[in-house]
């Protein structure tokens, strides 16, 4: 028996991670009846997940890449100088890719939307920085006739075949040479693998800036590497900050005595137990931060591409907090019991309290957003687990997403999903059932006539 397995109930001391901390209290039948995992059940869970930790441990310490670029910040000058002078030479820059390629980036660059508190800077939908992800003419907002000096552009494709990524590139650069010449490549930046491929050999031809994407990296495990980094750097977003963060995660997976002091075992234990014991077949991620609804994108990525393979797995989900109160909770509730509910809420800012006069609303007077966001988390989760719901909440330690959080929410849930597919007996490092649409799309472009 794994130690301390049977003393994992509540909450894991407060200084086990600098950014959060993990309530599990509301995943035990003791708490919300036939719904909840027995003790017997989750502490063999945690049995397994400690075997599942000493695999992952071994792999880091042999060189293993998912938790190995927290503990070393060399490559960070070279993405620094890269992000420096594409902020010189353009006041628009736009990254191309798609799945790993983009949603990484749109994780980190949340803190610098919280940062910036300000509707038109330091999203990503601004002036400033944009994602071309999808492979809809309606969605580019680009035409031969913009101003492309003030452009650049960043192409994210590990394999460097990724065929919505390349016909975007390609239009996008067909529109910059016909406008810039021969100057039209020192506005490209092409993060592909150091293989050969379309992308590659195409950046080489033209002379186009190249950066190594890192050959034992996945695309959706790639957050912490230059695919994630460099557009959080541009974004003035600290990468080591965003590093650091991570690195305390990765120091309590490598460093934990039993389960009980590692979150991520922890997690990966509950949703395991929970597919096996109550037939939890979806995983709902529920953030109440704005500045988290991208990362709820990410993280179902990266839990369906890992842990999707051999019938095992769970159909993650990503809701909005207080949004998602208002359109999914009644099914939730009443609904199939069929999903664990992963809550993350943080501090009440320090914002100006809301005044009413209304004598029906004195519940509501003199207190703030902040207050009401995360009341609404609480009351959600405690009616959650009232229908026999089994809720786990991630409580943030600062009252802003800021770069170290997002950074270690990033590792926890790296861990937690590799975890977990050992748990389960699949490599979670494939993706091999993708490629089967990626071959029948080129099947029929290539019967299309061209016009």
């Amino acid at each position: 028996m794994n130690p301390a397995t049977r003393s994992v109930r509540y909450l894991p001391p407060e200084d086990m991670v600098p950014s959060y901390s993990q309530d599990i209290a509301r995943i035990f039948a003791t708490e919300i009846g036939d719904g909840g995992l027995t003790s017997a059940a989750f502490d063999v869970a945690c049995d397994e997940a400690w075997q599942a930790l000493q695999r992952l441990r071994d792999e880091h310490h042999a060189g293993g890449p998912l938790m190995r670029h927290v503990f070393s910040d060399d490559d960070i000058p070279s993405i620094e100088a890269a992000a420096s002078g594409l902020s010189k030479l353009a006041s628009r820059i736009f990254l191309i890719g798609t799945g790993g390629s983009s949603l990484g980036a749109k994780t980190l660059s949340a803190a610098a939307a919280a940062k910036s508190n300000h509707l038109a800077k330091g999203t990503l939908n601004s002036a400033i920085f944009s994602v071309l992800e999808n492979a809809d003419p309606h969605a580019i907002p680009i035409s031969p006739e913009d101003e492309f000096g003030a452009m650049a552009f960043i192409v994210i494709s590990k394999s460097g075949t990724t065929a919505e990524t390349l016909a975007i590139f390609f239009q996008c650069w067909d529109m910059a040479s016909n406008a810039l010449g021969d100057q039209a490549a020192e506005r490209f930046l092409v993060i592909t693998g150091a293989h050969e491929s379309p992308l590659r050999r195409i950046a080489e031809q033209n002379g186009m800036m190249l950066m190594d994407h890192e050959p034992d990296v996945a695309g959706r495990m790639s957050i912490l590497t230059n695919v994630g980094l460099l557009p959080a750097t541009i974004e003035s977003i600290d990468c080591r900050s965003v590093r650091a963060g991570a690195r305390d995660v990765a120091e309590t997976v490598l460093a934990a005595s039993s389960v009980a002091d590692c979150p991520p075992a922890i997690g990966a234990a509950v949703q395991v137990a929970l597919m096996r014991d109550r037939g939890a077949t979806a995983s709902i991620m529920m953030p109440y931060s704005n500045h988290l609804k991208d990362f709820s994108r990410w993280y179902c990525q990266l839990w369906a591409e890992s842990l999707g393979k051999s019938g095992m797995g769970s159909l993650p989900y990503p809701a909005l907090g207080m949004v998602d109160q208002h359109s999914q909770l009644q099914f939730w509730l009443n609904g199939p019991p069929m999903g664990v509910y992963t809550l993350i809420d943080l501090p009440a800012a320090p914002t100006p309290p809301i005044r009413t006069a209304d004598p029906d609303l004195r519940w509501m007077d003199g207190k703030t957003l902040g207050q009401m966001m995360k009341a609404a988390s609480r009351a959600t989760g405690e009616t959650l687990a009232q229908h026999g719901r089994p809720v786990r909440s991630l409580h943030l330690k600062s009252s802003s997403i800021d770069a170290g959080t997002v950074g270690a929410l990033a590792m926890h849930f790296l861990a937690e999903t590799v975890l977990a597919g050992y748990m389960l007996g699949v490599d979670p490092y494939t993706q091999p059932a993708v490629d089967t649409g990626k071959t029948l799309m080129r099947e029929y472009l290539s019967n299309l006539a061209a016009y």
